[in-house]
């Protein structure tokens, strides 16, 4: 996929290549479903200039930190199950647009929730595991503080 530079593209990519839900950017970022179409179309009037670079400049920060963060994770098969069962269940994304985002089919990510992951080829495991990583790194702070039990729904 072409590289976007605008906060505009990236939320226009978000929610109409990836089919992102409305709902959780709307919670996530703090905004109304209006104001986030608004921002998707390139009409910024309702924010400062001075917000929108600061966001950008923010996004790409954070990126780096959650790329750090999941360096160390233990049993990464395992924690990349667990994140994507959190993104699925507590977030409500769909496996499709995971997957659309990933760049990878929606029967890997069952594979890989079925504990079939010898099954999925290395690069894929690695596409889905940036993502879903990232995912959660951005949308970890829209849960309660409490690691929601995703053993029984996925």
């Amino acid at each position: 996929m072409e590289k976007k530079g605008t906060v505009a593209e990236w939320l226009e990519t978000l929610v109409d290549v990836y089919g992102f839900s409305v709902v959780t950017l709307s919670k996530y970022l703090g905004l109304s479903a209006e104001q986030i179409g608004a921002l998707k179309d390139g009409r910024i009037d309702h924010l400062p200039q001075e917000t929108m670079a600061q966001l950008q400049k923010l996004l790409e920060q954070y990126s780096k930190i959650g790329f750090l963060y999941c360096c160390g994770a233990d049993d990464k098969e395992m924690k990349l199950s667990a994140f994507l069962k959190v993104l699925l269940s507590y977030h409500g994304i769909s496996k499709k647009t995971i997957a659309k985002m990933a760049g990878v089919d929606v029967t890997d990510i069952d594979k890989i929730l079925r504990s079939d992951k010898n099954r999925v080829p290395p690069e894929v495991k690695f596409k889905l595991a940036v993502t879903v990583f990232s995912l959660r790194f951005f949308l970890k702070e829209l849960e309660d503080g409490q690691m929601p039990d995703v053993s029984a729904r996925t």
